[in-house]
């Protein structure tokens, strides 16, 4: 039996979509693209190894203009919802 055909964003590992450590990241661009349209806030995402991790979480809200965090431990998936991207 042959094997299905893979597309570009099919990843064995991963799964299906682009996603990283349980982070959509097709969702998070999508996000950060209509906040950077607004040109106040982004979503950064913090590796696991960081230092801050346990404090900022997988994702967390900035300020672009004095780098302020504004909320940590993001669910993506909920903020989007929120703003009318998801």
């Amino acid at each position: 039996m042959l094997s299905p055909i893979l597309s570009p964003h099919d990843d064995p590992v991963l799964g299906t979509g682009m996603s990283t450590a349980g982070v959509n990241l097709a969702l998070l661009a999508r996000v950060n693209h209509f906040l950077a349209a607004k040109g106040e806030q982004q979503i950064k995402r913090c590796q696991p190894d960081s230092d801050r991790y346990g404090e900022l979480g997988g994702l967390y809200l900035i300020e672009m203009a004095s780098g302020e965090v504004l909320d940590h431990h993001v669910d993506i998936e909920a903020f989007a919802k929120r703003i009318g991207v998801a």
